[in-house]
């Protein structure tokens, strides 16, 4: 490895060693997802931290809780009443929490060379990027796929035609609606982890709905 990487976090370094692309002719039942989510103080990726992070790994078609992480990112001047209500967390939860570059390193490390999976992926793609973008040259590498795009992708009929394009379309692939409409139940909505599960259910019900389309493999899986 460059010399530049031994100050990178040791999790980083695990992560990039690991590198390898994914065969696109894996079959979908052979393949591991982790389907992730992350909470945040905002949508605003210029200013907004990252607050927690959390995966779980989807094999064979099934959601394996004992492939899990969750990791709360310290941010010390974060917090009070506000956060308190939306994201579940003070700032007692936040001081105890990992380095946000540690944190999103051993969740990769964690991730390896699995194909991610979140629900408006770009978003939470983007924020992992932010937390590594100072240890030069780290990037996130791993196929993903936006459940919101894959069940759009599926879906026949009026939510998916012309008559539904623009916000009435976007509100129907909101993740709260996907969970209802797949009748999913996700009790603990709104933390990382809670989004996580919620989304990896979600992933399930969708891959064996592309199972039935006739998609078989990562590659058909990942052609837009």
């Amino acid at each position: 490895m460059p010399a530049r990487f031994e100050t990178w976090p040791e999790p980083l370094r695990d992560y990039i060693s690991k590198k390898r692309r994914v065969p696109r002719r894996m079959p979908l039942r052979e393949a591991r997802f982790v389907v992730f989510d992350t909470e945040t103080t905002g949508l605003d990726l210029t200013k907004n931290r990252l607050l927690s992070i959390a995966g779980v790994g989807v094999t064979g078609l099934e959601v394996h809780l004992d492939d899990a992480f969750e990791a709360l990112v310290l941010q010390t001047d974060v917090g009070g009443a506000d956060a308190a209500v939306i994201h579940g967390m003070v700032s007692s939860d936040l001081g105890s929490g990992l380095p946000e570059d540690e944190a999103v390193a051993r969740f990769l490390a964690f991730a390896g060379d699995s194909i991610l999976v979140a629900h408006h992926a770009a978003f939470d793609v983007r924020m992992l990027r932010k937390a590594i973008a100072p240890h030069r040259g780290a990037r996130v590498w791993n196929p993903t796929i936006d459940t919101a795009q894959l069940a759009q992708r599926l879906e026949d009929g009026a939510m998916s035609s012309g008559r539904a394009e623009g916000a009435g379309s976007r509100e129907a692939y909101q993740l709260d609606n996907l969970v209802a409409r797949y009748d999913i139940e996700a009790p603990e909505r709104h933390t990382a982890a809670g989004d996580a599960l919620a989304t990896a259910l979600l992933f399930q019900k969708l891959l064996k709905k592309a199972e039935r389309r006739g998609i078989h493999t990562v590659g058909q899986l990942l052609a837009r």
